[in-house]
């Protein structure tokens, strides 16, 4: 057995209120309009985006770590 707990079926998801003025670095779709996997935002009713794609999330991730690491967070 795997000791990676990510692996077999699990999946990123990164989610976070829609800012309409940032400048994001990939498309921001109304949910249920496009594959869930597609590089994607995916704009649900309540104003939350939903991002699925395991690439876009690892963009964010390390840039947000780049990011926190310049304020000396």
């Amino acid at each position: 057995m795997s000791d990676d707990k990510w692996k077999d079926g699990h999946e990123w998801h990164l989610e976070f209120t829609y800012a309409p003025h940032f400048p994001y670095p990939f498309p921001i779709v109304p949910l249920g309009t496009r594959d869930k996997h597609d590089a994607v935002g995916h704009l649900s009713d309540d104003g939350q985006v939903h991002v699925l794609n395991s690439g876009i999330v690892e963009k964010l991730v390390r840039a947000g770590l780049r990011m926190q690491a310049r304020r000396g967070l």
